[in-house]
């Protein structure tokens, strides 16, 4: 993952979330995210590491309204939502979906070669795709909470011309980084240059 930012990490209410068939292939990918993530001081909630597919799928009705409920609690009380996507799974989509609408940050790791395809085509400044490997993951998720932490800075508006956002979008796309990225990328790199800025 590239980034020019380098932030301090703070620590972060973090709700993982994984696919439950997914565990036949990637349970020990899904241990090792959580590991790293508490290693790293970070308070990490999730339900899908010791439930089996077919506990989940045995759930009467109430018991699939509170674990329903417990979900939108765990998505609202934390900080970002980290998931391991490798797997398609319409009901991890469900809840990437409803984060970003409640306004949190998505970390959306994926093992090298399993792209998530249909979150590639989804546009939005929370959401930061994350290939993989066990042996970079330490580094990985550091670098993404770094980035995602810095998502709660200041905003304000201003206009560019069609020209520009035509470039924006072109370089969005080809590098897979929001917008703000680049432009956040832009303004660090002149600070290293402007001997004017008091650092």
């Amino acid at each position: 993952m590239e980034r020019t930012l380098k932030l301090l990490t703070k620590n972060m209410k973090i709700y993982f979330v994984s696919s439950i068939s997914g565990k036949q292939k990637y349970l020990a990918n899904y241990e090792r995210i959580v590991e790293v993530l508490r290693k790293q001081g970070h308070q990490v909630t999730e339900s899908t590491l010791q439930p089996s597919f077919d506990y989940v799928y045995s759930l009467k009705e109430d018991q699939k309204v509170t674990h329903y409920n417990n979900v939108l609690r765990w998505i609202k009380s934390s900080d970002v939502v980290v998931t391991e996507a490798s797997t398609s799974s319409l009901g991890v989509g469900y809840e990437i979906s409803l984060s970003l609408e409640k306004g949190k940050s998505v970390i959306a790791l994926y093992f090298e070669g399993h792209a998530p395809h249909f979150l590639e085509g989804l546009e939005s400044e929370k959401l930061t795709l994350v290939k993989y490997s066990i042996d970079n993951l330490d580094e990985i998720l550091k670098e993404a909470i770094d980035f995602v932490s810095d998502q709660t800075d200041s905003r304000f508006n201003f206009f560019i011309s069609p020209r520009h956002v035509s470039y924006l979008d072109m370089i969005s796309k080809k590098r897979r980084i929001p917008k703000s990225v680049y432009l956040r990328e832009l303004i660090e790199a002149d600070k290293v240059q402007n001997m004017e800025y008091d650092k």
